[in-house]
């Protein structure tokens, strides 16, 4: 497995797995939660103690998009250790699972309020705030650099 960053041992320890979804209309742009400081960040989040990372797919796509999704495939899995401006005093190690979905009906309003949007590649490997993330889409779509 790729694992981006390094571990700080002088700071708390926060693992966290989560899964994601890669969801692409008929454009070819990608499905992305948009934060304040225009960071995007797939739909998708963290795996709770006793759920499949599956089952955590499909209700994060609920509460984020209201939508139901079909998986697809399973892209893979990469780690990132960071520390965040928010969090100094924590090291976070997300270790993220990628699955290609497709976006099905409408079933309820999104829970969360963070803005959806629809962005092309160029704009999503600029903006992406989790480099390994982009790392695992860049495998599924075969591109390497």
């Amino acid at each position: 497995m790729k694992i981006f960053g390094e571990r700080n041992y002088d700071l708390n320890y926060w693992k966290r797995t989560g899964a994601y979804a890669v969801i692409q209309n008929h454009q070819q742009q990608f499905l992305c939660v948009e934060d304040l400081d225009g960071n995007l960040f797939l739909v998708g989040g963290g795996v709770e103690a006793d759920e499949a990372p599956e089952n955590a797919l499909l209700r994060e796509s609920i509460e984020e998009t209201g939508h139901k999704i079909q998986i697809v495939e399973t892209i893979g899995k990469a780690e990132r250790h960071w520390v965040s401006a928010k969090y100094p005093r924590d090291s976070q190690h997300n270790i993220g699972i990628l699955y290609a979905c497709e976006l099905l009906e409408r079933i309820a309003e999104p829970v969360e309020k963070e803005p959806m949007c629809w962005v092309d590649f160029s704009y999503l490997e600029k903006y992406l705030f989790h480099e390994h993330h982009l790392y695992l889409i860049k495998q599924y779509l075969n591109i390497y650099t």
